[in-house]
């Protein structure tokens, strides 16, 4: 079992609301180290900007007149998280209970993404995350957004060579024996090989990424 992830978000107190929500883009990608914030996954793999999901979303299925406490919040930077696509729109207008302020209802909603995920989800030793045991929203959560998707392993995976690849190439840079140097070559070798099969698989062209 390993951790979800490494850094957590924390969003900015100081932030002043803005007319549009999308103007805080930036700011949401500097506060979530650029990664979604509820599967971990970098920006730089998607090829596509990262949208911005409503934690308590702006038309949730409520009666009428409790949607305006949703309506108000469309701005609040508090209520912003910077979110991959595919997640953005699982969760969509899902929402537990009639109160924006309530994310949990009998035992279904999501955990605000700010909050410590590894007390909630965990990695498989091949990257796919799964909720806890006995963890009934992570569980819901996991069900609704499709957490379970092959992706979130491959981008996992892929955090991990490059990680590793940058450890062979500052190795490589020492003054090495012929022979280290040559089994460190063909160790780069083989994670560029892995690395481009998974690219392909996600249908990233590896070209666009910084």
């Amino acid at each position: 079992m390993k951790e979800f992830r490494s850094q957590h978000p924390i969003r900015s107190t100081s932030v002043s609301r803005k007319s549009n929500y999308r103007d805080h883009r930036n700011q949401l990608a500097i506060d979530f180290n650029g990664r979604c914030g509820y599967t971990d996954c970098h920006s730089r793999w998607f090829g596509v900007k990262f949208e911005i999901d409503h934690f308590a979303p702006q038309n949730p299925d409520v009666d009428d007149d409790k949607k305006q406490a949703f309506s108000d919040l469309s701005s609040e930077y508090s209520n912003l998280v910077y979110s991959c696509p595919q997640v953005n729109r699982a969760k969509s207008n899902d929402w537990a209970s009639d109160d924006p302020s309530l994310p949990i209802k009998d035992n279904k909603g999501y955990f605000d993404p700010c909050m410590d995920f590894n007390e909630h989800f965990y990695r498989t030793d091949g990257g796919g995350i799964m909720p806890k045991e006995g963890d009934e929203v992570a569980l819901y959560m996991w069900r609704n957004l499709k957490l379970y998707l092959r992706r979130y392993e491959v981008f996992w995976r892929l955090e991990l060579l490059f990680l590793n690849l940058r450890k062979l190439k500052e190795i490589r840079a020492t003054n090495l024996r012929a022979d280290d140097l040559a089994e460190v070559n063909s160790a780069m070798a083989d994670l560029v090989s892995q690395l481009t099969d998974y690219l392909e698989y996600l249908g990233v062209d590896h070209n666009s990424i910084a």
